[in-house]
């Protein structure tokens, strides 16, 4: 099944745009929480293009404890 996706944020003031120069790999995050990366790839009529990609975030590690007391509670008895 093929999509058909148009998203808005690409479209409004504070979204990159093509006259300016993006270095390949660059992320940006939308108003809405959708990521992109300025990456190579080919677009729907099959040629290759380096444009605005959707991209899936860059998980963040947690910063937790030891992960024993994370079950049970402290021994009592």
């Amino acid at each position: 099944m093929e999509q058909t996706v148009i998203h808005v944020c690409l479209e409004t003031d504070g979204a990159p745009t093509e006259a300016a120069a993006h270095e390949v790999g660059e992320r940006w995050v939308c108003s809405c929480g959708d990521h992109y990366v300025y990456r190579e790839g080919f677009n729907r009529a099959g040629y290759r293009s380096v444009e605005w990609w959707p991209a899936p975030a860059i998980p963040q590690p947690r910063n937790t404890g030891p992960v024993r007391g994370m079950l049970f509670g402290p021994r009592k008895g």
